[in-house]
């Protein structure tokens, strides 16, 4: 019903202003289309599904405006300045029954509940929180801010740090022989490693003086003491200068997966030279790095909170991993020189993708050369990797529709590929390896935004 609703909303926002062309011509098709009238765009629907939202332009203002029609009410409405700060963004992520709406707002994490209509606001800081989800049971919101990521008690307010990313080694400073009882309690510790007639004299002072006993025996309860009060700290990430991101934790909240970048050193970039701008001078144009430079490289880890600890996922044993684009063979230094180095190739794994119970964990891993992409199947408690479906294309690995990915149900994956020369959706059984084109039925159960992107 939606989709034919909004379907009809052409005809009816553009029939008042549209006018009778005749035959079309090169002249009337290259018109301003401000003279012809401008159709909707951007059209969507409001969560609660009362409203169509819609950017249109009828007055041939400077720009589009935002209007908003009902399925009762067609005639469209300028939707206010107010109004609109008080939209919730259409972005987010839904629960599993579709009633309550995590999203984004100003930096800020925001809750919507669609039966009620009221909206929480979960954060209110000066950094960003971003990227919110909702953890497996859905009693916590799991969202970024910064580099680490946090948990958030829906119906409790109890917030948890689930990373502690470290750029650099971390060391505690000894203290300083100038500071209060610094240099005796250093002098008492030094003395077991010192020379022979030092451990000598501390002999001979246990012996003597019963008090040095009483305090060594209290200095050893006191520290047994302390360790049974201590706090178990986060286990901290030494990142050193490499920049975090993609940082996402399994829906049973154990296993925290997180990619690591290192960006190339002392790369120039590519300029453009822009003759028309407001300043009357020509200005350079930022551009991409030269083709054959040297490319950013990515690596992927686990972080299994039930053992504090942290592991590479494994790219060594990708079938094709080592092999080398055909146009190589065109120059023989060059695939001496590879060949003799005998290299992994440098990947970048998007994901993982979770089942919804937690069990199945799919990774994206694409080659920086764009000539294979493959799908595989992640081992969180190991970081092994196994391949369920590789493509191949001796030219590039890309087109419309990549990105396209997820699961309809606990053991289906879908994925868009280009293996036949022509891009298909396909439907991958993660328990047993199988695959098939996938039509719109069996991708019901998977998320809309996905699948429109």
């Amino acid at each position: 019903m939606k989709r034919i609703f909004t379907l009809l909303l052409l005809p009816i926002c553009t029939g008042a202003f549209a006018q009778k062309l005749g035959p079309l011509s090169i002249e009337k098709i290259m018109r301003d289309p401000k003279w012809i009238g401008v159709a909707p765009s951007n059209i969507r629907w409001s969560d609660d599904s009362k409203k169509i939202y819609f950017n249109w332009n009828p007055e041939n203002a400077d720009r589009d405006q935002l209007f908003a029609i009902t399925p009762i009410k067609h005639k469209p409405e300028k939707v206010s300045i107010d109004a609109q700060k008080a939209l919730i963004p259409e972005y987010g992520e839904w629960n599993k029954k579709r009633t309550i709406k995590l999203f984004e707002k100003n930096g800020d994490i925001w809750l919507s509940d669609l039966k009620t209509g009221k909206i929480q606001q979960l954060t209110n800081t000066v950094d960003r929180e971003s990227s919110a989800t909702f953890s497996g049971d859905e009693s916590k919101v799991i969202f970024q801010r910064g580099e680490n990521l946090y948990s958030l008690k829906i119906n409790g307010g109890e917030l948890v740090q689930l990373t502690n990313f470290t750029h650099g080694a971390s060391a505690t400073p000894a203290p300083a022989a100038g500071r209060r009882g610094g240099g005796a309690r250093r002098g008492a510790a030094d003395v077991a490693t010192g020379n022979d007639q030092e451990r000598w004299l501390k002999a001979e002072q246990l012996e003597l003086f019963d008090i040095i006993k009483v305090k060594n025996k209290d200095r050893k309860l006191d520290s047994a003491e302390r360790k049974n009060f201590e706090v178990k700290k986060l286990k901290e990430i030494a990142v050193d200068d490499k920049s975090v991101g993609s940082v996402a934790v399994s829906p049973d909240g154990r296993y925290i997966t997180y990619r690591l970048a290192k960006y190339p050193e002392g790369v120039k970039s590519a300029i453009v030279p822009d003759y028309v701008t407001a300043s009357g001078f020509t200005e350079d144009i930022p551009n991409r790095t030269k083709v054959g430079g040297p490319q950013t490289t990515y690596e992927s880890f686990v972080f299994d909170t039930q053992k504090d600890t942290t592991y590479k996922i494994v790219t060594s044993a990708i079938p094709g991993i080592k092999d080398l684009p055909d146009y190589v063979k065109d120059y023989p230094k060059e695939l001496e020189r590879r060949t003799k180095a005998n290299l992994d190739r440098q990947v970048e794994i998007r994901g993982p993708f979770w089942s919804e119970d937690g069990k199945n964990a799919i990774v994206e891993v694409s080659a920086q050369d764009n000539k294979d992409k493959w799908i595989m199947k992640l081992d969180p408690a190991t970081g092994a990797l196994s391949v369920m479906d590789r493509e191949h294309d001796d030219a590039w690995v890309g087109g419309p529709g990549q990105g396209n990915v997820g699961f309809t149900d606990n053991t289906h994956f879908y994925f868009e590929s280009e293996n036949s020369g022509y891009a298909h959706i396909y439907l991958l059984d993660v328990t047993t390896g199988a695959k098939k084109t996938a039509d719109h039925r069996e991708i019901r159960g998977a998320d809309p935004a996905a699948l429109q992107r």
